[in-house]
């Protein structure tokens, strides 16, 4: 036994298997010794010493190119500035552990929240205090009537940012969202808010999101919670800062370097900003820079390959609008790389290697930007003339013919338009003067609410023979239950006999709202019925106590109680005007007017007379009309644009950057439109300036000769109804028709151009007229580098199209390059705002030739006759104050006036195209003022400009 257990020992120990597996066991035994020392000895010297690495690609931004006018001078440029930057790898865990030691995981929460808003709310404190402020483009801002609310109607763009708010998927179908997350996309802009700030309407109960506390105002707590939002944009990049503010002073500068402990993760770097030179001028031509939205990204990447050096990624600055954006991709510069390694919490260890970015190209313009200047101010000029020329004492706003401004409209526009803030009227600091005004409001509305709720109750009066001021205040209600999805818009049928009664001001409003809760129009559950059981009384009972409620707390039902008080004179037009000084709309210390209209030495008539006269307040502020118009100059020779004015204008280094949202929103309910480009967004009948063409139309087509004189006895009665002309001029010819505007001749071009065998034919005689419409580029946009409306070529009634009436209806634009082709006789080009692109070293890399549309095939004899007949409008005395303009100024121009009527209670549009000289022009001036009243002021103000540009010793001066 003891041999068999001796010879298996020797076997084994005698055996590879034996040495092998000592071997292993040796081995195996060092490992573990070794992973010993390593992690249980030494372990927490290693762990101090490890640094985790991983390689990371980071952009260096590209300079954007600059932008000039055609003689070089700089109209867009970039400045160095500091911004304020967060660094985003910053813990304020460690912060809230050094500060209050070890707490439990609520706890830390509630304190990292603590410290986070106390940080930010001191620095925006201190912004403010040194000038500066944060970048407020969130989406929620606080409304003139103090309610917060999204600072855009874009439904794509509150979507986007509940997207990112929630954390809901885009991808996601609707109806796969939970309840909560249904409920969330359907939030208002208070709830979004609420949501922030407490985390109300979240999907649990503890969760507060940024917790800030009540302590701080909203304004206050909307600001942090700005701050913190962008923050979380950049949650996943956190080797990257997220700015805050930009463009601070160096006051702010040194508190953030000096006080790192209180701007804890807080600091400053040199940023590059977008500046626009004269901005008010060139704004909605050049437009303005802002951050990438994510259909920009889909839309200039398209077709681009992943390794594309001119990839744009979700932060990157392009341009917005304008030549910014149009020309993207000369300005924008090609952006550098950095090869960096990061460490776990995203801090920057080392960098690997460096690509310098590639400057962007610059962008010549062919604005002439003195002339766009000086084209601007005499708008602006003529426009404030022609608004203090209807100004009345009177509360009549005159006739169809002649509509006057009452000057009560002036005083109300003030605080309609937002220029003085009836808001703070009943703030703390108001003055005796703006308390004086709020207490007469506030004592009248309760007497006024009272009886509007009296009349729902008890009228019958049908809207259209109500007062003007009981009409307003119905339709007020009206909205505002359509508005509160109270009245619910789409159930209303609007076949519906009472329904069509209503619209037609047949029936009260009283009765309409009774018969809409019989038809189920009005969401009863809206209103505060208690019981389950109650009849139609108790419903209508409770909307007129739900109108009434209302209209307690709503600003803009104040506005109007303000307006009828103003026209009634219990608020007078001093009070008013006093309100500019209290609140630094004008300065009392510099202005000689304010201790005159407060001492009752100057009357508050006089007083709003003299400061729109000199433009201290001007048409754009007050939004009566006339507070618009455009001028657009051309290179008749090119069809080049030396000018493209649209007035109002706004400020685009606002907008550039960063979007200030305060003033985005300001400039979005300024009732003047500022953002609108009128010179290719705004379109209007032509008028008689189509009466060139009709006359190029009918004798090309040889309807009418050089000679045909047609008779003019102000009615024309081939059709029915018959149209008429202004005046009883006898016979015209093609020359003394276009001088006198005559409409019958022109009626009876149109009449010819649809005759077929004899036979009239309205659709032959449209057909004709699109025909020559093509020719001029009538029915295609202008050509111009921006955004652009259709034009509407005439479809109905030949007779009447042919004066510029019928559906004819284009932009000022469309109608500069019409008279552009009649100056230069016959070569259509698409206009153009651009000359040329230089990169950075000078060489020309692109240059913007004439683009030529059309070439036409016209008599000249034909151009002779439209010429003649231009000439005349201006030359030939049939308008003494327009031909004077022009003669005592001894300029040499041709043209042609139009009136264009939209609303009978409004002025009409005036329109004059023209250009200079006559024999062998240079330039082409097209002016279009809205709610002109005549085409004499249009004229007025393009004799100016040609003053101006011709030099002429007879130049008015415009400041």
């Amino acid at each position: 036994m003891l041999k068999e257990i001796k010879d298996f020992v020797i076997r084994v120990t005698t055996s590879r298997f034996f040495i092998l597996s000592v071997v292993f066991l040796v081995l195996f035994s060092i490992l573990i010794h070794r992973l010993f020392v390593l992690q249980i000895v030494d372990g927490k010297e290693h762990l101090e010493n490890f640094e985790y690495k991983s390689l990371k690609d980071l952009d260096i931004k590209s300079t954007r190119g600059n932008i000039y006018d055609k003689n070089g001078k700089l109209l867009a440029y970039n400045r160095l500035a500091y911004q304020v930057v967060y660094d985003s790898s910053t813990s304020f865990r460690n912060r809230v552990i050094e500060k209050y030691g070890t707490l439990s995981a609520n706890e830390m929460t509630e304190k990292i929240n603590y410290e986070t808003n106390l940080t930010f709310y001191n620095l925006i404190k201190m912004l403010e205090k040194n000038g500066d402020q944060i970048i407020s483009d969130f989406p929620i801002v606080i409304g003139n009537d103090g309610k917060l609310q999204f600072s855009t109607d874009s439904t794509s763009t509150i979507k986007r940012f509940k997207y990112q708010v929630f954390g809901i998927d885009a991808t996601k179908d609707p109806s796969e969202y939970k309840d909560y997350e249904k409920a969330q996309m359907d939030f208002d802009a208070e709830q979004v808010f609420e949501y922030l700030r407490h985390g109300t309407g979240s999907s649990s109960k503890k969760f507060k999101k940024y917790d800030i506390s009540d302590e701080y105002s909203t304004e206050d707590a909307l600001k942090i919670m700005t701050i913190r939002y962008n923050i979380s944009l950049n949650a996943y990049s956190q080797y990257k800062t997220t700015a805050i503010a930009s463009d601070i002073s160096e006051e702010s500068v040194a508190k953030i370097k000096e006080n790192p402990d209180v701007y804890y993760g807080i600091d400053v770097e040199a940023d590059s900003l977008r500046q626009y030179n004269d901005s008010k001028y060139f704004a909605h031509i050049i437009g303005y820079t802002g951050k990438i939205s994510e259909e920009q990204v889909d839309e200039l990447n398209e077709g681009k390959a992943e390794d594309d050096k001119t990839r744009y990624d979700s932060n990157d600055i392009v341009g917005k609008a304008g030549i910014e954006a149009t020309m993207e991709e000369y300005l924008q510069g090609v952006k550098g790389h950095r090869e960096v390694f990061v460490n776990n919490l995203g801090q920057i260890l080392e960098e690997t290697s460096r690509t310098e970015p590639e400057a962007g190209n610059d962008v010549y313009l062919s604005i002439d930007a003195d002339l766009q200047k000086y084209s601007y101010d005499t708008l602006e000029q003529n426009i404030a003339n022609i608004l203090v020329e209807h100004l009345t004492t009177g509360t009549s706003t005159g006739t169809t013919k002649n509509r006057l401004v009452p000057i009560y409209q002036a005083y109300f526009a003030l605080i309609d338009n937002n220029v003085v803030d009836h808001n703070h009227f009943s703030a703390k600091d108001a003055t005796s003067t703006e308390q004086g005004i709020y207490n007469k409001m506030v004592s009248y509305r309760p007497t006024l609410i009272s009886n509007l709720q009296s009349k729902l109750h008890n009228s019958t009066t049908p809207s259209n023979s109500l007062s003007d001021e009981d009409k307003e205040y119905m339709s007020f209600i009206y909205d505002l239950l359509i508005n509160d999805k109270v009245l619910i818009k789409s159930n209303i049928d609007s076949s519906d006999s009472v329904a069509s009664a209503y619209a037609d001001g047949k029936i009260s409003l009283g009765e309409f709202l009774n018969y809409a809760i019989q038809k189920s129009w009005i969401d009863v559950s809206k209103l505060d019925i208690s019981s389950d059981f109650y009849d139609l009384d108790t419903i209508y009972n409770e909307l007129i106590n739900y109108i009434g409620t209302k209209l307690e707390d709503n600003t803009d039902f104040e506005k109007l109680i303000y307006k009828y008080l103003i026209k009634n004179g219990t608020i007078s037009g001093r009070e008013v005007c006093l309100t500019l000084y209290d609140q630094g709309v004008l300065n009392k210390k510099k202005d000689d007017d304010y201790e005159k209209l407060k001492n009752g030495y100057m009357s508050s008539y006089t007083f709003m007379y003299n400061k729109i006269k000199n433009l201290e307040i001007t048409p754009a502020q007050l939004a009566l009309d006339p507070y618009s118009g455009t001028v657009i100059i051309t290179d008749v020779d090119t069809g080049k644009v030396l000018t493209a004015v649209s007035y109002p204008s706004y400020d685009n280094n606002k907008m550039a950057n960063h979007v200030d949202s305060s003033y985005f929103q300001k400039i979005n309910t300024d009732k003047s439109s500022p953002m609108l480009f009128r010179a290719t967004q705004s379109r209007s009948a032509p008028g008689s300036t189509f009466k060139p063409l009709m006359a190029i139309a009918g004798l090309e087509e040889g309807v009418i000769s050089d000679g045909t004189a047609i008779f003019c006895n102000r009615v024309f009665d081939k059709i029915v109804p018959s149209p008429t002309c202004l005046g009883y001029h006898g016979n015209e010819v093609v020359r003394t028709a276009i001088r006198d505007s005559c409409n019958v001749f022109f009626y009876e071009i149109g009449y010819r151009l649809g005759l077929v065998n004899g036979r009239y034919s309205s659709e032959t005689g449209l057909e004709k007229i699109k025909k020559y419409a093509h020719m001029f580029g009538l029915d295609e946009t202008s050509g111009i580098e921006l955004n652009e409306y259709s034009p509407q070529v005439s479809t109905e009634d030949a007779v009447r199209s042919s004066i510029g009436q019928g559906t004819n209806n284009y932009t000022p634009s469309q109608i500069a390059r019409y008279v552009t082709t009649i100056a230069n006789r016959g070569t259509t080009y698409n206009l153009s705002l651009l000359d040329k692109v230089k990169n950075q070293d000078g060489k020309t890399i692109k240059k913007f030739k004439p683009d030529v549309l059309h070439k036409l095939d016209v008599k000249e004899s034909t151009w002779n006759a439209v010429a003649d007949g231009m000439y005349l409008v201006v030359n030939g005395g049939h308008s003494a104050s327009l031909t004077a303009n022009f003669k005592n100024a001894k300029l040499d121009v041709s043209g042609k006036t139009g009136t264009a009527q939209e609303d009978k209670r409004r002025a009409d549009h005036a329109l004059f195209m023209s250009y200079s000289p006559s024999k062998d022009p240079e330039i082409s001036v097209t002016v279009v003022v809205q709610n002109g009243y005549t085409s004499a002021n249009a004229a007025k103000i393009a004799s100016d400009i040609y003053k101006y540009y011709f030099k002429t010793d007879t130049v008015d001066n415009v400041e």
